[in-house]
Formats: structure tokens, sequence, C-alpha cells
């Protein structure tokens, strides 16, 4: 029997286009690969017809260890905290068994009309249960 994918990680192998001329990758491609790791997780989430949208309300990031050209990292995510409105998420990204970077990125459930924060629905704080770290 085949064992379902863990949709909590993520690997990829780093472009060349994340590269900067010191041949590091970017700050800000750690930050663009650790959002498309929260989006994969987030897809699995259930949806209902009247669901918020999510906007970043604070992101930020710790390094460890540049990583290079055709290096593979490894994107782990976890929920941190599931508040009325927010949610946070870390994200420790590893390459080998070296720690690389460690992210926290926080959203905001707003009124996709209005803009203004709503709650989170009861659906999605049930399922994010599951993954609290």
């Amino acid at each position: 029997m085949e064992q379902a994918a863990d949709i909590t990680v993520s690997e990829i192998r780093i472009p060349f286009r994340d590269i900067d001329m010191h041949g590091h990758m970017h700050n800000a491609a750690y930050y663009a690969h650790a959002e498309a790791a929260v989006a994969n997780l987030w897809r699995h989430r259930p949806e209902g017809p009247a669901d918020p949208v999510y906007f970043v309300r604070k992101s930020g990031c710790t390094f460890h260890l540049g990583l290079r050209l055709d290096d593979v990292a490894r994107f782990k995510v976890s929920v941190t905290r599931i508040g009325a409105t927010s949610l946070s998420f870390a994200v420790a990204i590893t390459s080998g068994n070296a720690p690389v970077a460690d992210l926290e990125i926080v959203w905001v459930a707003v009124d996709p009309v209005t803009r203004q924060p709503v709650n989170v629905p009861q659906t999605v704080r049930d399922w994010l249960k599951s993954y609290l770290s």
C-alpha cells in the first residue's frame, strides 16, 4: 500500500534564478518558497461558501545557513497559533540534516469585500488543530 504524502513537507532543488551574485540564495526567495510550502498545506483545507481571504500580517526569518545552487531544501510547515482572526505558521528549512532558516508567517482573515478582520471559520480552525506544534 502506498503511503500518503505528508502535506506539511515539501522539497525543492534551488534554481539558478534564486541565486545572487555571491552564490547564495536571495533572502526574498526564502520567503517565496516558504509561502509556497504554506500554500501546499492550505490547499487541503475545508472550504466554505463564505470563506474570508487571508493577508500576511507579519513575517520574519532567522537565517542559519546560506543555500546555494542545486542544494536540496526541505520545508516543514507547522501551525503555531490559531487566533480568533489570525493564523501563525512556522516553516523550518533544512538541507541534509543542517538547519537553514526558520520563518514565521502570520495571516489575518479578512472579509473579501470590506477588508476588515473576521473570525477564522470553525471548520478551518478544527482542521488546523492537527497541525499545531
